[in-house]
């Protein structure tokens, strides 16, 4: 197909006042890139090079230098851009060293086709995006040889790249124009505060951050001089060390493999045991350094720490991180003294306020299969311990003390069992497979024979749960040659919300089930329908809680999971605490019974 690419300085000869799709060309490496630094860092590296845009209004495209470009013309007007985030940011920084004009010009608004792909639970990347909805392929080979290049100031620019970034920017458009009725406005505007939240950043200790990074990396050093060989993290060289003491090395140094455990118990007393020890702390304190680097590169001049936080990041809604520093899974454990949460901080004569949906997606998992009985125990008492509801009701438990005292006082494992049928048997879990969550989520070692068992009696006790998997898989599986839609409870209420779970070309073969996800094909059955169905109903619950918070004046500088993070005044933080506390547990017009409980405190640093 042809797009019809003019030069620019007659862009300006023929006006029209639709949206604009903008797409930009920078140079990247396999070290410098938005992937690995965020759009914040990348764009303020001395490495920074925009050498092309693209901007086409569907009729006529110019490809050219971004200084280059008529900008004034296309001022005021809607302007749509593929990971709009990323484009902003290299506009802003043009603006911000002089090779864009920054006074008057700016678009009316500024919208991402990737995050709207992303709503609709198509692929993210533009290829994928435009294969899935077009059935055309995009030849993306002068984008990988741009790699590592630049072109020379005073050379015309190579016509594969400016085909390549006309291209880009003409089905961006073509993408926005197709799906744009389907992404609803409260969906932008929690994409709006997503993209602002991030760009807002973080109050960081950069003291404490800098002092553990240099002890980290004074530790690792010397780890490394205590090891027998280098490099030290040479596993081969390892194991011709332990060969060389008598000793069979492992076939995995992993931590979490069961294996490893059960080597180092039988060497403990030799070298080998303290030197692979020795390797998983260089490991782990490298894992650990090189967070506190990340955070130290998006210093922005503000004192504050960018970072970037990606709107449905998930299929099911969820946000998820990126951008090389991802907030979503910073390590709660203390790593050689270093805790990376306590680096995030309020702002001066502020106080973080923290936010935390109570055991959500096991009540939301109950109010979907409809357990009237287990909901009632919450409504009743806002306080209630999910693990000691379901012991009560499932598991025979029946002592008149809290659960949590009992087996404080008795060293019962009841709680701890309760916790791991809580949170890992609702969606479907297997026997075999439960093992290893009762191991990681509540600690407990399990025999295959008591897996079994508790499976068992899981589902016995828990019928609704079982009719609910077994009722989402009925409902998939009918659709087979089809598209299942799975309704969000929130667009029950209102359809203009337009929140459905979708899995793309239903296939049964062999008495399995499969459908395409977000562009990936997977296999589907009623526990992992019920899991993505919970999480998006959960996900849903944050969403508007967030939405209403902003309304009210409360915007938030953090998301994690089901939590929202506040910077709070120090003198109304005890009144905002209240406040949001409230605004959080409002009952949802689409779930008006589901109960929900928020542990909102207020920290002078970030904690779980």
């Amino acid at each position: 197909m042809e797009i019809n690419i003019i030069p620019h300085d007659e862009w300006t000869q023929h006006q029209c006042p639709g949206t604009v799709a903008i797409d930009f060309e920078t140079f990247y490496t396999s070290s410098y890139s938005v992937r690995q630094l965020g759009h914040w860092a990348y764009c303020r590296d001395d490495r920074f090079k925009a050498y092309l845009v693209a901007v086409t209004d569907g009729e006529r495209t110019s490809v050219c230098r971004p200084e280059i470009f008529p900008w004034r013309s296309i001022s005021s007007r809607v302007w749509v851009s593929h990971n709009r985030d990323f484009d902003k940011s290299v506009f802003e920084r043009l603006q911000g060293i002089g090779k864009i004009p920054e006074k008057g010009i700016a678009p009316q608004e500024w919208q991402c086709s990737a995050a709207l792909c992303a709503y609709m639970q198509l692929p993210r990347d533009l290829a994928g995006a435009v294969r899935a909805v077009f059935n055309h392929q995009l030849d993306k080979t002068p984008r990988r040889r741009a790699k590592g290049k630049i072109p020379a100031e005073d050379s015309e620019l190579d016509a594969p790249m400016k085909k390549y970034a006309a291209q880009d920017a003409h089905w961006c458009l073509k993408l926005w124009e197709e799906l744009v009725t389907h992404w609803s406005q409260d969906e932008r505007h929690l994409y709006e505060l997503t993209a602002k939240m991030g760009s807002r950043g973080l109050a960081v200790n950069w003291e404490y951050v800098a002092s553990n990074l240099e002890k980290l990396n004074c530790l690792v050093s010397s780890l490394r001089d205590s090891l027998p060989w280098q490099p030290a993290m040479s596993l081969k060289q390892f194991g011709e060390a332990c060969e060389h003491i008598g000793v069979t090395p492992p076939k995995s140094t992993s931590s979490n493999d069961p294996e490893f455990h059960v080597w180092l118990k039988k060497h403990s007393d030799s070298d080998a045991a303290l030197w692979v020890q020795n390797m998983q702390r260089i490991r782990s304190a490298n894992r650990t350094a090189r967070v506190l680097e990340s955070m130290q590169a998006r210093r922005m001049p503000n004192s504050r720490m960018a970072y970037d936080l990606k709107y449905f990041g998930a299929s099911t809604g969820r946000w998820s991180g990126g951008g090389g520093l991802n907030l979503q899974n910073l390590n709660r454990k203390i790593t050689e003294g270093v805790d990376l949460r306590k680096a995030i901080i309020p702002s001066p004569d502020h106080v973080l306020g923290v936010f935390d949906y109570s055991q959500i997606e096991n009540r939301v998992l109950l109010y979907l299969a409809g357990d009237d009985e287990t909901l009632a125990q919450f409504r009743d008492n806002t306080d209630a311990d999910a693990y000691e509801i379901h012991a009560r009701l499932t598991m025979g438990y029946e002592e008149p003390q809290s659960l949590k005292d009992y087996c404080e006082e008795t060293g019962a494992n009841t709680r701890q069992l309760a916790k791991a049928r809580v949170l890992g048997l609702g969606f479907g879990c297997g026997s075999h497979k439960f093992v290893d969550v009762a191991r990681v989520m509540a600690g407990l070692e399990l025999s295959q024979v008591d897996s079994q068992r508790i499976v068992d009696d899981f589902r016995k006790s828990n019928p609704s749960i079982v009719q609910l998997w077994t009722r989402l898989h009925a409902a998939c599986s009918a659709r087979a040659g089809e598209d299942y839609i799975l309704p969000l409870p929130s667009t029950q209420y209102s359809p203009d919300t337009k929140r459905y779970l979708i899995y793309r070309d239903v296939l049964l073969q062999d008495k399995e089930m499969t459908a395409t996800v977000s562009g990936k094909r997977m296999y589907v059955y009623g526990g992992l329908l019920t899991e993505n169905w919970t999480q998006a109903t959960a996900r849903d619950v944050l969403a508007s809680a967030w939405r209403r918070c902003a309304d009210a004046g409360y915007v938030p500088v953090l998301s994690v999971h089901d939590e929202l993070v506040f910077d709070l005044k120090e003198s109304t933080a005890e009144k905002d605490l209240k406040t949001i506390t409230s605004i959080i547990e409002e009952p949802l017009p689409w779930a008006p019974h589901l109960p929900l409980k928020v542990d909102g405190k207020l920290m002078n640093h970030y904690t779980k």
